[in-house]
């Protein structure tokens, strides 16, 4: 096929009108075929997916089909696709039920291995640390080699390495493991998305999986929270590590019968799709530029003053050039017409840009809400780390009923209504947590602040995945799910290291004797910047995605 030809179907497939950029980083072919070939694709949700059905036909790959179901029908049994959805829900139940055992559990563990007050969170750091770096490159990896067996290997990884947490004797075996299963679930995370699209047609079956999934997140870290509390006061921190890798050994089993092997057809052998139609130079460039700069912030997260070090601020330096290079080498690659791992042209679609900035800023508000409530509660107010994690349990209740209540909206009503409503919603909880009193009653405030809290990270969850990989075509869908993931562990990552070093510089300047007030008002300044962020997200969600109509709807 002619590049003219080729380009004209790029830039069909990403709404655009140029010829510079490239929506795929797959070089696998496009051809144009002629609109009665296949059955019409969804065109309701967002403007830029009409450019797909028209005139000048539907694309597809000159190979077979590698688009997921489309039919409406589910392709495989019920209880399949049962084991499926809680398959890919249990990783990401795991995932955020590792750092709530952390949180709770963090200053027995550091008493336990000898960790320094100065490396305190260096375990939760490094875990972000290798995720960040690891997510684009394992995702692209996936599209090619297959998302079951990154998924399946990873999976077992990541128990292996939960066990070796509970053996571990030193601090540096307690930073090394959890390194190891940072990298462990950057392979788990990013295939979750092309395994759900690739597993169930649009519609109903779909939305609930990305709900489900996206449930598993609040659930897990709450679960943590109160696992890490009673395991941690009665018979050792250890054994929530040794409950997680049972539950993880019996998802790891499950998924092998369970989860669909994806083959994308290509006359290519794989080890050359490896090295051909991966752009690898441009996954090196973010990962690196993104992992340098997720260390300063790790470094800040421990201490505001480390910032000024001229270490540091090298670093940062390096890093910011590194993403000033980013989108000069991705409009090389679109120009020459090569695989491209995030094109340009992607930051055109309103949408997709809004739920990355959106996800950006709540997953970061979301972190420093959980984190400086947990501190409010045993820090402050003096609670034991059973009795702070059971006051969270009305966050795993909202967390839980928000994505079922989501994955029913979801193809109902619009996408930027069930934003705003629900950025407006977790708002209020901030307000709560800044204006408390030191010895405030929990159902005062507290109660409703972890309440409402995750309303609208978990709506953003399901709304994002579902417009991120709708985005993104079939043959990259691991890609898109590393997108996602790199986009809200970024967050995470960026919100902790703010907040903390907003809330340690008040502390030590308030001026006030009470130690208990003055920690107290360096924690109102951390729930002001959370109240900000989510503010930002109520403007991006409403301007962004006017356009939006609804998603997950099951194409006729």
């Amino acid at each position: 096929m002619s590049h003219q030809v080729r380009e004209k179907a790029i830039g069909l497939a990403t709404g655009g009108q140029g010829e510079d950029d490239a929506i795929s980083s797959s070089a696998i072919e496009l051809s144009l075929l002629p609109s009665t070939s296949v059955p019409p694709i969804e065109t309701t949700s967002f403007k830029n997916r009409q450019a797909f059905d028209g005139q000048d036909g539907i694309i597809t790959s000159s190979s077979p089909p590698l688009s997921p179901p489309t039919s409406g029908a589910l392709s495989i049994s019920k209880a399949k696709g049962v084991t499926v959805i809680a398959t890919l829900a249990g990783m990401s139940f795991l995932n955020s039920m590792g750092s709530g055992i952390l949180i709770a559990a963090l200053p027995r563990i550091a008493k336990d291995v000898g960790l320094p007050q100065g490396l305190i969170l260096w375990p939760a750091v490094v875990y972000a640390l290798a995720a960040g770096c690891l997510l684009l490159i394992f995702g692209a990896i996936a599209d090619v080699v297959g998302a079951k067996l990154m998924w399946v290997v990873g999976s077992f990884l990541f128990a292996i390495f939960t066990i070796a947490i509970g053996l571990a004797r030193t601090s540096i075996q307690i930073i090394l493991f959890r390194t190891l299963l940072g990298a462990a679930i950057s392979m788990c995370l990013p295939t979750a998305v092309s395994l759900i699209t690739n597993t169930f047609p649009k519609g109903t079956w779909r939305n609930i999986a990305f709900a489900m999934n996206g449930m598993g997140q609040p659930l897990g870290f709450a679960l943590g929270l109160v696992l890490g509390g009673i395991f941690t006061d009665t018979i050792g921190w250890r054994w929530s590590y040794y409950m997680m890798a049972i539950i993880n050994l019996c998802i790891s089993i499950a998924s092998i019968w369970s989860l669909p092997s994806i083959h994308h057809h290509s006359e290519k052998r794989w080890t050359r799709r490896l090295l051909e139609d991966i752009d690898w130079l441009g996954t090196v460039i973010l990962s690196v530029a993104l992992g340098v700069l997720l260390y300063v912030l790790a470094v800040t997260t421990s201490s505001y003053r480390n910032i000024g070090d001229t270490q540091n601020i090298v670093l940062l330096i390096v890093s910011g050039v590194l993403l000033g290079a980013f989108p000069c080498w991705m409009h090389y690659q679109c120009k020459k017409s090569r695989p491209a791992l995030i094109p340009n042209r992607l930051w055109g679609n309103a949408s997709f840009t809004s739920i990355c900035i959106s996800v950006f800023l709540c997953w970061g508000s979301l972190n420093g809400i959980q984190y400086f409530t947990t501190l409010y509660f045993q820090q402050i107010q003096g609670l034991s780390a059973l009795q702070s994690s059971i006051r969270f349990i009305p966050h795993v209740i909202m967390g839980t009923v928000t994505n079922i209540v989501t994955a029913y909206l979801i193809s109902r009503v619009r996408v930027q209504t069930l934003a705003v409503i629900s950025a407006l919603v977790t708002m209020i909880c901030p307000i709560l947590m800044a204006t408390i009193k030191v010895n405030e009653n929990y159902w005062f405030a507290p109660f409703w602040a972890l309440l409402l809290s995750p309303m609208n990270p978990d709506v953003l969850f399901t709304v994002s995945n579902l417009v991120i990989s709708d985005a993104f075509p079939a043959d990259v869908q691991s890609l898109a799910g590393g997108v996602f993931n790199e986009v809200s562990q970024f967050g995470n990552s960026v919100g902790l290291a703010v907040t903390a070093a907003i809330a340690a510089s008040v502390t030590e300047h308030t001026g006030i004797r009470d130690p208990k007030e003055a920690l107290m008002e360096g924690y109102r300044a951390a729930f002001w910047i959370s109240f900000a962020s989510h503010a930002l997200v109520v403007i991006v969600v409403f301007f962004g995605l006017k356009k939006g109509g609804t998603v997950g709807k099951k194409d006729q």
